[in-house]
């Protein structure tokens, strides 16, 4: 059984108390679960301030296209943020199989996170050179090397979730991550605003900037600590497999045949695709459909982050509860129709209270579904550019990404009728324990 979380490792729990897939039984308390899904923080607070703020300014800075009314300042965000997907893509799989068969004092997912995060602290300050330099390119460079690093770390954390939580608790657990994923993106883009827009004018020293890169490697540091000293993990059986056959068991298995499995990912890629449209274009969708300058962009989209926030935390938890009694199909079909509705207001809304106001629907869909993804970057990109090419106008052309991200939202909700949902446990998740006293 797993003690109060207070040493770093644990030996290799019974097989009699796991159940039948492989998951075990003891409940964690709260104080585990949180620990579990620490990290998580780190990770979207880096993506957050990224894809928010960080990203915009150095496209609209004077070393780059000067402006967002630019043509190609969509297109430009889309390639900052989808460069390095393919190799997220390939990374994250690839070392959450070979941590599973991985021995160590330490653990199968702890090395892996350590490294990963010295990775990501050593490319965050390249990343801090390019910005302060206003060199896209290698800010291109930085974001793949942080997208290397970060999935590094993030494959073999993510199975924490079925080594340690029970299957009664997935729920809890699936909440709590989602609950991190919004504060990340509350806590990125607000550190974010506060040292690109506001901390430079307020101090005429705008150097100061790079003081986010600093911030962004504190938060990192310490929830990899409680990962570290507070999350057990053990090593993995011995195995006779090869680091090669290790690497490629996450790719094994032929997704063709399991047409749920399918549809799945279909409806998952339509959905968060859609939900990361808002981060993407936050800045200059303010700046262009409601006429704001830059550093007022920046600011004003903070009320926006934080209704999001709030909104989703509020649900995360609730959300992952209510899908655990009720099944998950019908709690994602509800969250869909509330983005849509989001995204229909930000499309025709012709008053800032109205982009505040959608945050709420659009957050509810956040929290219950906890994720977004880098494409929709590039696609709103692209739409972007050819309205404006097309000369009909910037305010229309990041308009018309709310209409595509309702539309994706739609497709997805259509992609997600044709899964069938596995018979779940109905009885009652047993409340987590409370740690005892050290």
């Amino acid at each position: 059984m797993l003690e109060g979380a207070t040493a770093p490792t644990t030996a290799p729990t019974a097989a009699d108390d796991r159940d039948e897939f492989g998951r075990p039984k003891s409940a964690l308390s709260w104080w585990q679960l949180l620990s579990v899904t620490a990290y998580w923080l780190a990770i979207t607070t880096l993506w957050g301030a990224f894809t928010f703020s960080v990203i915009p300014r150095l496209v609209e800075s004077k070393g780059v296209l000067g402006s967002s009314t630019h043509p190609l300042a969509g297109l430009a965000i889309g390639v900052i943020t989808t460069a390095g997907v393919l190799i997220a893509i390939l990374v994250q799989p690839t070392m959450g199989s070979i941590s599973d068969y991985t021995r160590s004092r330490l653990g199968r997912r702890k090395p892996y996170i350590l490294i990963g995060t010295a990775m990501d602290l050593l490319f965050l300050t390249f990343a801090a050179w390019a910005f302060w330099n206003q060199n896209y390119w290698a800010f291109v460079g930085a974001v793949a090397l942080l997208q290397f690093s970060s999935n590094f770390a993030q494959g073999p954390y993510q199975g924490y979730i079925p080594d340690l939580v029970p299957g009664r608790q997935v729920g809890i657990a699936s909440g709590l991550l989602g609950a991190a994923n919004i504060a990340g993106n509350l806590l990125g883009p607000g550190l974010a605003i506060l040292f690109v827009a506001v901390l430079p004018g307020a101090l005429g020293f705008p150097e100061i900037t790079l003081g986010l890169f600093a911030a962004i490697g504190v938060v990192e540091v310490t929830t990899v600590l409680i990962t570290v000293f507070f999350v057990p993990d053990r090593p993995a059986p011995a195995t006779s497999k090869t680091m090669r056959e290790r690497a490629l068991g996450a790719w094994g298995t032929d997704l063709l045949e399991n047409r749920d499995y399918v549809w799945l990912l279909v409806s998952r890629l339509f959905v968060l695709t859609a939900l990361v449209s808002l981060q993407a274009f936050a800045v200059f969708f303010l700046e262009n459909a409601h006429q704001m300058d830059p550093n007022q962009a920046q600011s004003s989209q903070f009320p926006i982050i934080l209704t999001v926030a709030i909104a989703a935390l509020l649900s995360a938890v609730p959300g992952g509860w209510i899908s655990s009694r009720i099944g998950r199909k019908p709690v994602l079909f509800v969250a869909i129709a509330l983005g849509v509705l989001g995204a229909l207001i930000l499309a025709i809304g012709p008053e800032y209270w109205m982009v505040v106001a959608a945050a709420v629907p659009i957050g509810i869909c956040s929290g219950v579904l906890a994720s977004a993804g880098p494409i929709a970057s590039t696609v709103g990109g692209v739409l972007v550019f050819v309205i404006t090419a097309m000369t009909l106008g910037s305010e229309l052309a990041y308009r018309s990404i709310f209409v595509l991200m309702g539309l994706e939202l739609l497709v997805g909700a259509w992609a997600l009728r044709h899964v069938t949902e596995p018979a779940r446990d109905r009885s009652p998740a047993p409340e987590p324990e409370v740690a005892p006293a050290t």
